[in-house]
């Protein structure tokens, strides 16, 4: 679980301090991926989700580092990440 900095969503929807992100499948020969991601409350209710492709660029330099594409959501979605847990 990734935490995040507060996010509050309008209409008493909810306050997001978590994140997960999930790359989805593709195939060996890709120049991109794209991503699952939910923001969710401290209690773990989903409040917001969607996806995000990364960039040719981004998939070339995600390497053997896993956290660098949960950075490449986090700064798409505008979120901070303030820790994460693996």
């Amino acid at each position: 679980m990734i935490q995040i900095e507060p996010v509050t969503f309008p209409l008493n929807k909810g306050t997001a301090t978590q994140m997960t992100v999930l790359v989805l499948n593709f195939p060996t020969d890709a120049v991109t991926c794209t991503t699952y991601y939910e923001l969710l409350t401290e209690d773990g209710v989903m409040i917001s989700n969607g996806n995000y492709t990364l960039t040719d660029m981004q998939f070339a330099l995600w390497g053997l580092d896993n956290t660098c594409v949960d950075g490449y959501v986090a700064e798409a979605i505008g979120v901070t990440i303030i820790n994460q847990q693996v």
